[in-house]
């Protein structure tokens, strides 16, 4: 049995799970607008610990995490929140 997974795959990890993230947003946003329905607030709370977890407290904080963190920025979290149409 080995040790800990090396960097390499772990960073790969990383990006995999960011990329996962933002397909979901992207998905739920598209729902979202054409059915008048929120995002689901659980979605929104794991994208916003990936990205504290990440540092990211701006787009351009972490590279790595940019796109992710554009896709959150593009949000209107009150609107979400109160479950207001699109």
């Amino acid at each position: 049995m080995t040790g800990r997974a090396s960097e390499a795959a772990l960073d790969a990890l990383h990006g995999l799970l960011s990329a996962i993230l933002q397909e979901e947003l992207v998905a739920a946003r598209k729902a979202a607008a054409e059915s008048g329905t929120p995002i689901n607030p659980q979605l929104l709370d794991k994208v916003m610990k990936f990205l504290a977890q990440n540092g990211v407290d701006a787009p351009a904080a972490a590279p790595r995490v940019d796109s992710l963190a554009r896709e959150l920025a593009d949000l209107d979290l009150d609107a979400e929140a109160l479950g207001a149409p699109h």
